[in-house]
């Protein structure tokens, strides 16, 4: 599962994230690797980090996982506009703002539908 952030101050959004999910302890067996731009000309580190892979064996901590994140948009929402993406296999969508927990939701039932699409 692969998830990306946008909107307003995304570095920070990217670290707030990492700190939400690494405290659910339903999300413990969850690997996770940052995802980051290539190095700019000249750079010989990476560049910038755009978002998070999640790695996991048990299609159930899919579920987890998107709660989580609909629970982390949803406190987020008041404060900072959030654009988040999760992509799956060949299943995609971004959400921004309240219904981001829905939506997420949807994404997981349409794996569910094609399970030949783990994460």
């Amino acid at each position: 599962m692969e998830i990306s952030l946008g909107g307003d101050d995304s570095d920070h959004c990217l670290n707030d994230l990492r700190r939400w999910v690494r405290a659910d302890d339903d999300l413990a067996a969850v690997r996770w690797r940052v995802l980051t731009t290539a190095p700019a000309p000249g750079e010989m580190s990476g560049g910038a980090a755009t978002g998070l892979v999640a790695t996991f064996l048990q299609p159930e901590l899919a579920v987890a996982l998107v709660s989580a994140l609909g629970g982390w948009a949803a406190a987020r929402v008041a404060a900072r506009r959030t654009r988040i993406r999760v992509r799956i296999g060949d299943h995609e969508v971004e959400v921004e703002g309240p219904g981001s927990r829905s939506a997420l939701e949807r994404l997981v039932r349409d794996l569910w539908a094609d399970p030949g699409e783990a994460a």
